[in-house]
């Protein structure tokens, strides 16, 4: 307890004289030294500030007064009640009179419970900001329940409670209306805060039926998960208001990141970019391939989620729409933290806005298609689903060598000369390895920011503060995951190029290898000659120089001059450079709770941007690809009799041996 005058002293006095037990209520007490006070005397109400930074308040106080004020059960008022005394939990399971509550909400919810754990139901009397009455739904029942806040405080105290029934049992169990969504929400907050689960609406009624005993309605049950989602992220508009101060935070929390936001003129909400300095720093370390890609919002308020990376997330952010403004700005925005390296390319679908934005913002820099993106325009166009014709596609596009590359194009020609115009007129460098303007290694297509857009599917339906949330914690796990690998590596190379390398050295065993030079080799594979170069790492057979790993050819030459293979590959697959990539860690962002954010930046305002929602209910899945639609469907066989055409539900037949 904490006395802060005069009266609460007295008050404790009166307190100790009618509990004489020597443990409850122990008194500590500070003393001041009264030359301490400065000034003369003082006047009821007054305040005097001591060096030490202790407050004293003087008032003048009747002492006839204390005790009436102590038998009026009115002392909470004047000190603190100890913690232990106030119930906060909604789970309480006995109501009696006396009780203190945390606030009229939680005594509400407490008698809802208590209502349907008891088996009745009842009606509100009279409710406002100090009092809570109830009575029983009954007209003739002598159930009654006051409450009333304590000196019009927060704190409710039950002051009267008669718990006997005397209605009829209809009226007590053919319905429960204290079974309402604010109840029934504040229930099934804890299984919504995974935003992964699916808990629909019908899981919710079980739940009800099982936990409560009470049937309720769908409608009801679906009012009662939008407050718990509301309650647990906030409204979809509110979540809008966060974003300064969360990008604040970012900042601070990350300092060298790059965080921008654009806004209407009208304060609607239109552009956000975000690059943490762990990604800016781990780009140097990387292959300077950029694939870049946007999939929709499916939160209230729509959007475009988009992101730019490289072995893992570089940038991302969200924009209004895929446009040719929205983009531009994102481009610009990458390009202000990046700049430009050599030997850069970015790799996308082609998508109309973005093959303008990077023209505009990225001239001079290679911009390559998605080979799997072009394939399914090939699909639409010409309605060609052979798997022969997609796997001759993939095998031009992954092409080493110039006849390699002119024998598959005949086999295309002779299939539908139509597809072979098409794929000449989209540029051979767009999308072929053997034409690339620089080496684009076996970053063939869009799949690293796919990825991305499928482990993002369900976070998409969150508002754009929760949403950006999750992105930069799925972004922080894979890169303490991908540090812990390759910190974790002990070979000369990474995993995957350490078995590429060991699956050419086995293709070279049987390879006779013919020296010309100190570096020029001539090596026999099967009746043919391939030439290799050791100083400029080149192979006729084109592997080598593209995968910079030593290909078969080179493996031979190597083995045979007793060389180490490591020394000729890049220094991209060394666990050394993977680590440097990794090297600075996602640090935890501080609970939004703890943010320290400038008044000016609490004070912004940001709208969601004005959007009419199309009617009709939502698609949560893209349309498939004719190809896709094509193929052939996965023929199910029954359990019991192992035939096909039905399944163990409506199976007729005899059980199959076993």
């Amino acid at each position: 307890m904490e006395i802060h005058n005069d009266m609460g002293y007295r008050v404790y006095v009166e307190l100790k004289k009618e509990n004489r037990e020597f443990g409850m209520y122990p008194l500590c007490i500070t003393t001041i030294e009264k030359d301490l006070i400065s000034g003369g005397s003082l006047n009821q109400g007054d305040t005097v500030q001591i060096d030490e930074g202790v407050q004293r308040y003087d008032f003048d106080t009747d002492d006839t007064l204390a005790p009436d004020f102590v038998n009026s059960g009115e002392a909470i008022g004047v000190f603190e009640l100890h913690k232990d005394l106030i119930i906060s939990k909604t789970n309480q399971k006995e109501v009696m009179a006396g009780q203190v509550y945390k606030d009229k909400a939680t005594l509400k919810e407490v008698m809802e419970n208590y209502a349907i754990a008891q088996r009745f139901q009842f009606r509100v009397d009279r409710s406002n900001a100090v009092s809570y009455a109830l009575l029983c739904l009954s007209e003739d029942c002598e159930w009654r329940f006051k409450a009333s806040s304590i000196n019009k405080s927060e704190l409710f105290k039950v002051r009267e409670f008669n718990d006997n029934h005397t209605c009829p049992l209809k009226d007590k169990v053919y319905e429960q209306r204290q079974a309402s969504s604010s109840l029934i929400g504040g229930m099934i907050r804890p299984k919504l805060t995974n935003h992964k689960r699916k808990y629909t609406p019908r899981d919710i009624i079980d739940d009800v039926k099982s936990d409560l005993g009470v049937d309720v309605s769908y409608m009801l049950v679906w009012r009662a998960k939008e407050k718990a989602m509301n309650f647990l992220r906030s409204e979809p508009a509110d979540s809008y208001k966060k974003l300064p101060g969360y990008l604040y935070t970012m900042d601070m929390t990350y300092p060298g990141s790059h965080t921008r936001m654009v806004k209407s003129p009208k304060n609607e909400f239109m552009y956000v970019y975000i690059s943490l300095y762990a990604f800016i720093r781990g780009f140097d370390h990387c292959r300077p391939i950029v694939v870049v890609d946007g999939s929709h919002l499916k939160s209230y308020y729509t959007g475009t989620f988009v992101s730019a990376s490289t072995l893992d997330g570089a940038a991302y952010g969200v924009i209004d729409s895929e446009n040719d403004i929205a983009w531009t700005w994102f481009f610009e925005q990458f390009k202000i933290v990046y700049g430009e390296r050599e030997n850069m390319c970015i790799v996308s679908d082609r998508n109309k806005s973005i093959i303008k934005s990077v023209s505009r913002v990225y001239p001079d820099i290679p911009h390559f298609a998605c080979i799997w993106h072009l394939w399914n325009n090939v699909y639409k166009k010409f309605k060609k689903s052979h798997a022969k014709l997609s796997e001759i596609y993939f095998s031009i596009a992954k092409a080493y060598t110039q006849a390699e590359f002119n024998n598959l194009m005949e086999k295309v020609e002779k299939v539908d000369i139509r597809v072979k115009e098409y794929l000449e007129l989209a540029g051979y460098e767009k999308w072929t390895r053997l034409y690339a303007p620089i080496n684009r290694g076996w970053t063939m297509t869009s799949n690293i920011v796919e990825s991305i857009n499928v482990a993002l599917v369900s976070a998409r339906k969150l508002p754009i503060y929760d949403f950006l949330e999750e992105v930069r914690k799925m972004f922080g796990r894979w890169n303490c995951s991908n540090r812990k690998e390759a910190t974790q590596t002990y070979t000369t190379l990474g995993k995957k190029y350490q078995e590429m390398l060991t699956l050419n050295e086995e293709m070279s065993t049987r390879m006779t290898v013919v020296p010309s030079t100190e570096y020029l080799h001539t090596v026999n594979d099967g009746g043919r000659n391939y030439t290799v170069c050791m100083l400029e790492r080149k192979c006729v057979c084109g592997r080598f120089q593209v995968d910079e790993l030593p290909c078969p050819h080179a493996w031979a030459v190597l083995k045979s001059k007793f060389l180490m293979p490591e020394e000729y590959c890049s220094n991209y697959y060394k666990p050394n450079t993977i680590v440097m990539t990794y090297d600075l860690p996602v640090y935890p962002l501080p609970d939004k709770n703890d943010w320290n954010i400038p008044e000016h930046i609490a004070e912004e305002v940001v709208l969601p941007l004005k959007w009419k929602r199309p009617p009709g209910r939502q698609k949560k899945k893209r349309d498939k690809i004719l190809s896709k639609l094509l193929q052939p469907k996965n023929q199910h066989s029954c359990s019991i009799c192992g035939q096909g055409g039905h399944n163990k539900r409506t199976c007729r037949n005899a059980p199959r041996n076993k």
